[in-house]
């Protein structure tokens, strides 16, 4: 083989190193499925979710992606509440830390509040998460989903 082509070879190794590195750990690629997080994301829309420093860079109103082993699949949702915040839905309105969130007038009232009628104290690493399609959504509201684990969270949606 000759040096060219050793070269050319080289070349194809790194950047395909290169391109699993940085989609394996730093940026990746992924689409959205399903309704729950309509109107602001539709299924099958693209984005890029950040995978270094999660979940140390949350914040409320971050979109995550969330990998459930139970569900076989990832679920994308929207972090409304983080560790040793305090979470309760009374009335369909969404309390954090004994505040109603601030733009109640966007979403629709929620029709059940399922496990958090009553107040739900989060620990260390745990979030609570909602879909914005808030009556259209399984969530942390639901023993299917449940507090989120940090371990199980993926990575952050940085784009759109």
């Amino acid at each position: 083989m000759n040096s060219k082509n050793r070269r050319f070879l080289l070349f194809l190794f790194l950047l395909g190193s290169g391109i699993y590195l940085l989609s394996h750990f730093f940026i990746q690629l992924y689409f959205i499925t399903g309704v729950s997080m309509e109107p602001g994301y539709t299924s099958g829309e693209p984005v890029l979710i950040q995978k270094w420093n999660v979940p140390d860079c949350l914040h409320t109103n971050d979109v995550i992606v969330i990998h459930r082993e139970d569900l076989d699949r990832d679920i994308v949702k929207r972090v409304v509440a983080l560790p040793g915040d305090t979470v309760r839905i009374t009335d369909g309105i969404l309390y954090v830390n004994g505040l109603p969130e601030q733009n109640t007038a966007q979403l629709p009232l929620m029709e059940d509040a399922g496990t958090t009628a009553s107040d739900i104290l989060l620990g260390p690493g745990e979030y609570f998460v909602l879909g914005d399609n808030r009556n259209a959504s399984i969530d942390s509201r639901f023993d299917e989903v449940g507090i989120i684990y940090a371990s199980t969270i993926k990575g952050k949606v940085l784009f759109p």
